[in-house]
């Protein structure tokens, strides 16, 4: 007796896992049919096991009806987590893709800038563009401490927006502070 009424009970716990597992599995591929698919599959496979079960067992129709209830708000409950997990990977992924971004370009330009410092004949080739007084200069000096100021350490997305329209900002710049200083980029 007892056996009748457990088989059909995990028949229909292990369907809706495999439901919810199915329906998981094409919530991470973010295809709007295939998850149609899986979810009228799902659901027709609990509906029929259900029925199944209250066939087979009419003592246990109401144990039944309690696993389908709380078996769905299960796997409901499971399925949105996992996929606001994955929502927030990739929305920190992409945040930090963005950030790495900024920073090279950011070391790219500290690069360029650093050859007219550094390099005694680029400085005498282009003097205007270690002269402060110059106002492309000055205008890439304050560039450049605004991009240093709004580097993020741990970014959140205005912060990494912000810094990206900062570093735009330094490498117009600096361009503008070559062409006016009558040359192109240094080597």
């Amino acid at each position: 007796m007892v056996f009748s009424v457990v088989l059909p009970l995990l028949l229909l716990v292990t369907v809706l896992a495999a439901a919810a597992a199915g329906i998981d599995r094409t919530l991470r591929t973010r295809d709007g049919e295939s998850l149609f698919w899986a979810g009228l599959t799902g659901f027709l496979a609990v509906l029929l096991t259900a029925a199944w079960a209250v066939s087979a067992t009419l003592a246990g129709s109401a144990a039944v009806g309690l696993v389908v209830v709380a078996g769905a708000l299960a796997a409901l409950f499971w399925i949105v987590g996992r996929d606001r997990r994955r929502r927030r990977n990739r929305e920190r992924r992409q945040l930090e893709a963005a950030v790495t971004a900024a920073a090279t370009r950011h070391r790219d330009v500290m690069a360029r800038w650093s050859a007219y410092e550094l390099d005694p004949w680029l400085a005498a080739e282009h003097p205007r563009l270690l002269d402060v007084r110059a106002p492309e200069t000055r205008n890439f000096i304050r560039a450049l401490k605004a991009a240093e100021q709004l580097r993020p350490q741990a970014a959140t997305a205005a912060e990494a927006a912000a810094y990206a329209d900062a570093v735009a900002a330094l490498e117009d710049s600096l361009r503008r502070a070559e062409e006016a200083a009558g040359g192109g980029r240094a080597a």
